[in-house]
């Protein structure tokens, strides 16, 4: 009974503690647990790229002694021995399966002679210097022969104030140390302070403005006005005239019409009126155009006549002060 009892009670505790597990641990375990199936299953098809990533992402999620053995293995056979020989070295020392620590022990130790190394050399002194690797933060490893995965590194220097220094750096050769010299970074030129303002600047007054523009010839329009008015009251002159001698002929028509004399008429009584009266009318007509043309005509007369004349040659002088000039213009009308 006592042994069952006990049975029960570790059920019930191992039930409890999965039931109090959190959501997300179990999410990332289980996460991990398919990410490490699908590494196994890549490396078996021969993709060790895509397995490396998956072991990676497996032990991101849940990290298991199993995982980093799998993944030091996967990066061995990507040719990334200084990943590996890291991971192997580790669980040599902190691996609890004998025989996996092991054989991680007898694969660093195979690696170790084909590692290829990074001595890091900075000279001169730049304060607060920092240095990167592939992005990644190495200024600890100033001065340390550090071993790398083999490729091409691009290392970068910087320091706050200072230039920035990047060099393109091929790290290969089994068991060769590729030494990177950093120079001493050169300080930014810094930037010069503004003048200081004039305490006490001159105001100088504002330049005049520009005198209006000179006009001339300003009796120009009124002459042209007069021109055109006395020529209208020639051509109407020249209506009266027409218009006269027009009513004289049709006056004398009329007494021919009558026999001599209109007023005793003894021929077409009827067409001699008509005549009489048109002759009325073109002496009205002409009445009319004498007047207006004589008066246009004298109206245009008198506008010429008095019109302004041109204006002779001018010269101005004007004073001008502005900026750093002072003195005086001279103006021309000619």
């Amino acid at each position: 009974m006592r042994r069952h009892l006990a049975l029960v009670t570790m059920a019930v505790s191992l039930l409890a503690g999965v039931a109090a597990a959190q959501p997300d641990d179990l999410a990332k375990k289980t996460a991990a647990e398919a990410a490490f199936r699908q590494g196994k299953d890549q490396i078996a098809a021969g993709q060790v790229a895509e397995a490396c990533e998956s072991f990676t992402k497996s032990q991101e999620l849940d990290p298991q002694l199993g995982t980093q053995y799998n993944l030091g293995l996967c990066f061995e056979k990507l040719g990334r021995t200084a990943s590996a020989w890291a991971l192997y070295s580790t669980l040599a020392e902190t691996d609890t399966n004998k025989g996996r620590k092991a054989d991680a022990a007898k694969r660093a130790k195979a690696l170790a002679p084909k590692l290829v190394r990074v001595l890091l050399v900075v000279r001169g002194a730049t304060p607060g210097i920092k240095v990167m690797r592939d992005g990644s933060d190495i200024t600890a490893a100033i001065g340390v022969a550090t071993p790398v995965d083999p490729g091409q590194s691009m290392i970068e220097a910087t320091a706050e104030g200072y230039e920035p220094w990047h060099a393109q750096v091929a790290v290969m050769g089994d068991g060769t140390t590729v030494t990177v010299e950093i120079p001493a970074l050169e300080k930014r030129p810094e930037a010069l302070p503004p003048p200081d303002p004039d305490p006490d600047p001159v105001q100088l007054p504002p330049p005049p403005p520009p005198p209006p523009p000179v006009d001339l010839d300003p009796g120009h329009g009124r002459r042209v006005l007069g021109i055109g008015l006395a020529a209208g009251g020639v051509a109407a002159l020249g209506v009266g005239v027409a218009f006269g001698l027009m009513a004289g002929s049709a006056n004398d028509d009329a007494k021919r019409e009558c026999g001599g004399d209109v007023n005793d008429c003894r021929g077409d009584l009827a067409a001699a009126q008509e005549l009489i009266d048109g002759a009325r009318t073109k002496a009205t007509i002409s009445t009319v155009g004498f007047a207006v043309g004589g008066a246009a005509l004298v109206g245009g007369v008198v506008l010429y006549l008095t019109a302004p004349a041109k204006r002779s040659q001018e010269v101005a002088l004007v004073p001008v002060i502005g900026g750093d000039a002072v003195g005086v213009l001279a103006r021309g009308v000619f």
